[in-house]
């Protein structure tokens, strides 16, 4: 049963992809000390509760006939930095919500500690739209 294991790798890296993506533009275009703290103590909370559990995964790696690898497997384009911090939000909560699950397989206190993260990506999410576009969603 190595797909789990496969699955938790892919989507572990993912996770920490997408938040430095999302760390270094929040860093450098927004200059937002308050959400790149925020950001910043998901990431290392993160590198240090996974430690463990990426070096149990890695062996099972397949990188080199990963369906995914083709150039051709993302087409997205980006127009410009928001579209970029965007998807790659998306993208940390889409892996936190995989880990959440799979790793239930295995660990469910582990899993809970994806779902919080997961949560915690949504509201830095609503923060960077507000930081985008400069207003909040008006109240009904």
């Amino acid at each position: 049963m190595n797909s789990p294991k496969r699955i938790i790798d892919v989507n572990i890296n993912r996770l920490t992809e997408g938040l430095r993506v999302v760390e270094e533009i929040v860093r450098f275009e927004f200059e937002d000390k308050e959400l790149l703290v925020s950001i910043r103590e998901i990431r290392n909370r993160l590198t240090k509760t996974i430690k463990n559990y990426r070096r149990t995964v890695i062996p099972f790696r397949e990188s080199e006939t990963d369906l995914g690898r083709s150039e051709k497997f993302d087409k997205l384009k980006r127009q410009n930095l928001s579209d970029v911090i965007f998807a790659n939000l998306k993208r940390s909560q889409e892996a936190s919500r995989v880990l959440e699950e799979i790793i239930k397989i295995y660990d469910t206190k582990m899993s809970a500690f994806f779902k919080r993260i997961r949560f915690s990506l949504y509201d830095i999410e609503k923060k960077a739209v507000f930081r985008t576009t400069g207003k909040r969603k008006k109240e009904d």
